[in-house]
């Protein structure tokens, strides 16, 4: 088949002609096999349309991450800075937190957070007390419980063990590339708004909420509309989504709140991003929106609370 041929026919992809696909570019329209399928925040593109953007932000491919080009060889020295006088752990450390890097440093934060505070944990009640969202225990107009509650899991039982592991891997598997993806100021953000809805709900309820689930089901809402346009990739966070859902539904089944409560904000705040992505708004407006979003939910539970005496 020649390459006219290819690009003519609509059911091959026209960067590989030997393969049959029905996914089409969401910017140029042409046909793109899952090898050159790269989710975005505004739908599935080809690689030449990513290469055409610029190339401001790294893209993975939905059959696994792009090869990165090899780095020309520097022929000149380079300048000793401030940076390059540190000790090397230094170096890597602030390389890592800088805006451009593609490092999942939020993810592993996260998890590394809720394991310091499980450990602590074993030794005192004090983590559960001061962060965690219950509302039998302390009054819910303790907002900061809203955010910090998801790092919170107590006890050394086959339960809280299991929950602790299996949301510390989930967020390691899907976190890293949700993040890179969205980029660190849309990743945060969208973690601790469904977060905190997740939570809000519960708290309206009048019943206690821990741990990473809640967030996680927000960052899986999220992807599930990004990946929406692609069959595979659709089908495997269906799939995902589904264990995840029996998982919670066993061990604790009235956490069906939170699930809820954060999926729906992870769906929305993906679409507040597409929706203003184009448009002549301030960056900031999406945030805006999402932090209203939670905040109406976190008082509506405050409310509640205090109308009821919990």
């Amino acid at each position: 088949m020649s390459g006219a041929g290819a690009e003519a026919d609509a059911s091959v992809c026209y960067r590989h002609p030997d393969r049959t696909s029905w996914t089409l570019c969401e910017r140029c329209g042409r046909t793109i096999c899952p090898e050159c399928q790269i989710l975005t925040p505004q739908g599935v593109r080809c690689p030449t349309c990513i290469e055409e953007l610029g190339g401001s932000v790294q893209w993975t491919p939905a059959a696994g991450p792009r090869p990165q080009p090899a780095k020309p060889k520097r022929v000149r020295a380079r300048r000793t800075t401030a940076l390059d006088d540190r000790p090397g752990w230094q170096r890597a450390l602030l390389g890592m937190l800088r805006p451009g890097d593609s490092t999942p440093v939020l993810s592993w934060a996260a998890a590394g957070i809720t394991l310091v505070i499980w450990i602590v944990g074993l030794f005192t009640t004090v983590p559960y007390l001061l962060l965690a969202l219950d509302p039998r225990v302390a009054p819910v107009w303790q907002i900061w419980r809203f955010v910090t509650t998801d790092f919170v899991y107590t006890g050394l039982g086959f339960a809280p063990i299991l929950s602790l592991l299996l949301g510390i891997v989930f967020l390691l598997l899907n976190g890293p590339m949700i993040e890179r993806q969205l980029g660190r100021p849309r990743f945060a953000a969208l973690f601790l708004v469904s977060g905190a809805t997740g939570a809000a709900w519960m708290a309206i309820a009048g019943q206690p909420e821990t741990g990473l689930f809640t967030p996680i089901f927000g960052l899986l809402g999220c992807y599930l509309v990004m990946a929406w346009s692609v069959p595979q990739a659709r089908t495997q966070m269906l799939v995902m989504l589904g264990v995840l859902l029996v998982l919670n539904l066993v061990t604790y089944p009235f956490g069906i709140l939170a699930i809820v409560g954060a999926f729906g904000a992870g769906i929305g705040s993906m679409m507040l991003f597409r929706l203003f992505e184009d448009r002549r708004a301030k960056p900031s407006t999406p945030y805006l929106i999402m932090v209203g979003g939670a905040a109406f939910f976190v008082a509506i539970a405050i409310i509640r609370q205090l109308a009821t005496g919990l």
